[in-house]
């Protein structure tokens, strides 16, 4: 890719999905604290897939690995107010409308990928979200943002280091996941996760904005 194609901006036009709703728990600004956040999982054609296509029995041991990945799109904070008028923000994570198609079939990469979201806002903004979270019946809160991105951004997206595996929810949503499957003797929707890479250092998912 030549320089020049390089800076091209591109502007992503999102497609409402659905919506997270949950609330800060810690933020460096006081008066965020309990403060309501609504976010937005939408998606565009523009935004990069990952290199290998969605299917679960590999898919799943990838992600413990830290090899396979959603890139996402976070938008900056939008001050909004609730059904009740009290303050709130808006957050909007754009992934490709194909990554879309796989959160709707497979539950279990829709909740990864909700993990995901929620890690980008935290680290982004230096915040801590609670995880006992709602989806209400709303495909988006809001207008969406129309990111412009450089090719160079759009094909440089990816996740960063932030924390270490110990902090890694996302492979706790794999783990909670598992748990829940041997509980249901015929529930084959996942591989044996505790059993699949065990000999290699599984290192955190992580987000990165644009």
């Amino acid at each position: 890719m030549s320089m020049i194609q390089d800076q091209t901006k591109i502007t992503l036009h999102p497609k409402p999905g659905f919506v997270i709703k949950t609330k800060i728990l810690e933020s460096k600004n006081s008066s965020q604290l309990l403060t309501k956040v609504f976010i937005n999982i939408c998606h565009d054609p523009q935004v990069p897939k990952p290199s290998k296509e969605f299917e679960p029995e590999v898919v799943f041991p990838m992600i413990i690995e830290n090899q396979w990945e959603i890139p996402i799109v976070a938008s900056v904070a939008k001050e909004s107010k609730d059904k009740k008028g009290f303050p709130s923000l808006v957050y909007d994570c754009c992934i490709n409308d194909e990554c879309f198609r796989w959160c709707q079939i497979s539950k279990d990469l829709k909740l990864i990928l909700i993990e995901w979201c929620i890690e980008s806002i935290e680290m982004i903004n230096s915040i801590t979200l609670e995880r006992d979270y709602s989806v209400p019946k709303m495909l988006a809160k809001g207008d969406l943002t129309q990111t412009e991105l450089t090719m160079h951004e759009l094909s440089d997206l990816g996740f960063k280091k932030l924390h270490e595996l110990q902090q890694n929810e996302a492979l706790g949503v794999i783990e909670e996941l598992k748990l829940e499957g041997e509980n249901e003797e015929e529930d084959e929707n996942l591989p044996d996760l505790f059993n699949i890479g065990r000999d290699g250092v599984q290192k955190k998912p992580l987000i990165e904005e644009l």
